[in-house]
């Protein structure tokens, strides 16, 4: 059996950082964009502007887990087969 390297490592890392970066965008909740005349009747406070944290850290995670892949399969991809 052959053995998992480091860059086979930061692969699969890399992998499961883009899974659980489009699971924490499919899992954020619904943004709201304001209101017109009154304030909602909600029990928390109404801050304009504002966004669930997922929406921010789950694009981010893909990019970062996709940048990490990339470069785990260019360096296998011009490794000297053994």
């Amino acid at each position: 059996m052959r053995r998992a390297t480091w860059t086979h490592v930061t692969l699969w890392v890399g992998l499961a950082g883009v899974a659980a970066g489009i699971l924490l965008n499919l899992l954020t909740p619904p943004s709201t964009f304001g209101f017109a005349s009154f304030a909602p009747e909600a029990d928390y406070a109404f801050v304009a502007g504002s966004r669930p944290w997922q929406a921010t850290v789950g694009p981010v995670l893909v990019l970062v887990g996709a940048v990490v892949a990339a470069f785990a399969l260019g360096r296998l991809s011009v490794r000297r087969r053994s």
